[in-house]
């Protein structure tokens, strides 16, 4: 892949560019500044010449292309049977806690994590509990661990588990036996698991993911979600695969589906998706290595800075920057410093929004050409010097 050369996006109505202004770094809302595989633009031409966009029946095709992907990325061998496409990962989310819990009852999640978790949570009138993630030291830098006590002290509480896999923020891929400690403390309390696999397939050299239905402890009415649109940079065609290998429970899911009227497909997020299921693999080898190289850039950036350290990951494309011995004693440190960012012309995400134990910190979407995140960085680098003498008052800082 060319990381040289990247196409300009100002100007296509998209959300990451369109609202920085013109020469600001955006390296904060978490989609891709890469090229789709070509196959992709191949199927939409394809289907696009056919001048007729009704209502529209998801191909078998599709699933069989997606259980294909599975058993060759991930050694999983899944049923078609098991899977119901959906409109999106977090409206999917939605409805399952909706259908699983009533107004007042309790929804764990391990934190920081990724912010909608907790908006979705709280809009539905639900109470969230949460998960603090512990931090281990590795020689590749601070680590996200999970801890057992404090999972199930949450889960005597909850009726449900959200678990973001891998993590975001973080980078984590859950090992095999991290995902079944907590697949066997849920299954011991009762408690229904949705696994959030959007970001299953960026992973790293060497790395494995393992899908939630894949462990021996899983508990077949748990639902697991994936999506194309992180795997393939398709955000703007939204859909996503929600695995149910229950018949009951997938039932259960499309009757709710139907009644909230999101049981019709876009047939261009389909063909989208089965093209990069079918043909996308190698381009999507290339894309797992350049984040790979420029998260090693961000790393190898900072380590000058004293008190920043980027957390070892497995997997995603946006780390996540600890600078809270830098700004120890100093509150809304992530929030302020974000303001101050863009004042100096780069977007990241505060660290704050992710969940108390996000203070301090910084998400930073490090998939766009080296020559653009090293410009970032720069910038990033002369905000710590600043912040460090000035800080900032007031305003709030938004991420996605």
């Amino acid at each position: 892949m060319d990381m040289t050369n990247l196409p300009n996006r100002r100007g296509t109505g998209a959300f990451k560019w369109d609202l920085a202004k013109s020469g600001e770094i955006p390296l904060w809302v978490a989609d891709m500044d890469y090229p789709v595989a070509p196959g992709i633009v191949e199927a939409l031409e394809e289907r696009v010449a056919h001048p007729v966009f009704g209502y529209t029946l998801v191909p078998d095709s599709y699933y069989q292309a997606f259980c294909r992907w599975q058993l060759e990325r991930n050694h999983w061998e899944i049923s078609p049977d098991h899977l119901v496409a959906a409109p999106g990962v977090m409206p999917s989310i939605s409805l399952l806690i909706e259908a699983w819990t009533a107004p007042g009852e309790a929804v764990a999640m391990f934190s920081p994590v990724y912010f909608p978790f907790f908006e979705v949570v709280e809009q539905l009138q639900r109470r969230v509990v949460t998960v603090p993630l512990g931090v281990e030291r590795t020689p590749e830098g601070p680590r996200q661990v999970i801890d057992p006590d404090r999972l199930d002290q949450a889960l005597d509480q909850a009726r449900v588990l959200l678990v973001c896999s891998p993590h975001n923020p973080g980078g984590r891929v859950w090992s095999r036996q991290e995902l079944e400690t907590i697949a066997e403390a849920a299954r011991r309390r009762g408690v229904r698991v949705i696994s959030d696999e959007i970001h299953g397939d960026l992973i790293f050299p060497g790395e494995r993911f393992v899908p939630w239905h894949a462990l021996s402890g899983a508990d077949p009415r748990d639902v697991a979600l994936q999506a194309p649109s992180k795997t393939f940079n398709i955000a703007g065609l939204p859909t996503a695969m929600a695995i149910i290998p229950d018949a009951k429970e997938r039932q259960l899911f499309l009757d709710a589906l139907h009644r909230r009227k999101q049981d019709l497909s876009n047939i261009l997020a389909i063909t989208a998706a089965e093209a990069g299921y079918s043909r996308g693999a190698s381009w999507l080898e290339g894309v797992c290595r350049a984040v790979w190289e420029n998260r090693q850039l961000l790393r190898q950036d900072l380590a000058r800075e004293p008190g920043v350290e980027v957390y070892a990951a497995e997997g995603t494309f946006v780390p996540w920057v600890d600078c809270s011995v830098r700004w120890q004693n100093r509150p809304d440190a992530s929030e302020q410093f974000c303001l101050m960012a863009r004042r100096e012309g780069v977007w990241v995400s505060q660290g704050r929004q992710f969940g108390p134990e996000g203070e301090g910190h910084l998400r930073v979407n490090v998939a766009t050409s080296p020559g653009i995140l090293r410009e970032g960085l720069s910038r990033l680098r002369r905000t710590l010097e600043l912040f460090d003498g000035q800080g900032l008052r007031g305003g709030r800082a938004e991420g996605k």
